[in-house]
């Protein structure tokens, strides 16, 4: 795991706190505070604003409490970032990972494992946001998300995809790539509903609308993927 930034580090970035007021911090109402809350609102802000764009003092303001009470709990924003992005990320990927240990062969667990992935795409448009604020510039960041969740998700897709492999044709699309395909784009078209509708796309933004939209992104990449071809 990647240790975060020096205090002299981050404050060259903007990132470290505000001096802290003179008296004794409230810790106890830090602590009476559910963290879920915190690490919720942080990660639609970082989602929304970016990192650089997202100040603890405006992240205060919107939960309603004081920037002192915010340093107390985390100290630094990238303490908050590291935090939310881990409890999010956990929090969201459990239905996704069970596919690599489902039932049936590994045909089937990779039908599921991309299905699953299209439908976990329209319920956590703020992670496919931060994915893409991040990954467009090398930073400490970036290879947290990397070396944390997204390499060891591709060593188990090579795995399987290499079981699929031994017994039937796959398409050589490398799985960077079909990741991309899923997260950048499966996830980018529900993350950006309002430019879809622009483009002519239904208005219609129900669960039940974007689950049949989700399976026909999955039914497409499969049918894409398992080729029959060389």
């Amino acid at each position: 795991m990647l240790d975060v930034p020096s205090e002299e580090v981050l404050a060259a970035n903007g990132d470290a706190p505000a001096p802290r007021r003179r008296g004794r911090p409230a810790v106890d109402t830090a602590n009476a505070i559910d963290e879920s809350v915190f690490l919720a609102a942080a990660c639609t802000m970082f989602a929304e604003r970016g990192y650089d764009s997202t100040t603890l003092r405006e992240l205060a303001r919107n939960l309603g409490v004081s920037h002192n009470l915010l340093n107390v709990r985390f100290g630094l924003k990238a303490n908050l970032w590291r935090a939310a992005v881990d409890w999010r990320m956990v929090e969201a990927s459990t239905s996704v990972v069970a596919a690599f240990e489902g039932d049936g062969d590994a045909e089937q667990r990779l039908r599921d494992l991309v299905r699953r992935f299209c439908e976990w795409a329209t319920e956590n448009r703020d992670i496919v946001s931060i994915s893409y604020h991040e990954g467009q510039r090398d930073s400490w960041r970036l290879e947290y998300i990397a070396q944390t969740f997204i390499r060891p998700f591709q060593a188990r897709l090579d795995a399987l995809i290499d079981e699929v492999r031994a017994v039937r044709p796959v398409h050589a699309l490398s799985t960077t790539a079909l990741m991309a395909l899923l997260v950048q784009g499966v996830g980018f078209y529900f993350a950006s509903k309002p430019l879809q509708m622009r483009l002519g796309e239904s208005s219609d933004v129900s669960h039940e609308t974007a689950l049949v939209q989700a399976r026909q992104f999955a039914d497409f990449l499969i049918g894409g993927l398992l080729t029959t071809g060389s």
